[in-house]
């Protein structure tokens, strides 16, 4: 099984935390790659609909996707949702989902950016399998990192 983690990360966060994830996953002996969505748009967040793309990763070759977005402004980054909406299909696909988050508690916006992910991906087919919230908070940051990794490794 073939897995790809594709993320979108502006400030780095999300990446990083994308990166333990693959590293668990190899580790485990599983074929997996990291990908990243792209934008040259500066402020990406200031208008999400005229989004210019740099890369616009393709998932058809894998059989697992994992999908890690950033919060922004208690809902998921528009740059994500616009580049899940683009997707034509995720079926047959099974999906994980994760989210970076700078508020100390999921329901702080974490838990509604993963509800709209989830939407978009069963929406296009996908089955989702797992996900996970993590908080960026110097407190909570290394307790969610551990737990997303455990939850969608």
């Amino acid at each position: 099984m073939k897995t790809g983690i594709i993320v979108y990360s502006h400030t780095g966060h999300t990446k990083q935390a994308a990166e333990l994830l693959l590293d668990s996953l190899r580790a485990r002996g599983r074929d997996c790659e990291l990908l990243e969505v792209t934008v040259s748009n500066p402020k990406p967040e200031a208008n999400a609909s005229r989004i210019q793309w740099t890369n616009k990763p393709d998932v058809e070759a894998f059989d697992q996707v994992v999908f890690a977005s950033p919060v922004w402004g208690f809902s998921l980054s528009g740059v994500m949702k616009a580049y899940l909406e683009s997707l034509s299909s995720l079926k047959g696909k099974k999906v994980s989902l994760f989210v970076t988050h700078q508020l100390p508690l999921p329901w702080m916006g974490g838990n509604a950016a993963v509800r709209q992910m989830k939407k978009i991906c069963e929406d296009r087919g996908g089955q989702i399998s797992a996900h996970a919230v993590v908080s960026w908070g110097e407190k909570r940051r290394e307790q969610d990192l551990a737990a997303m990794v455990s939850r969608l490794s």
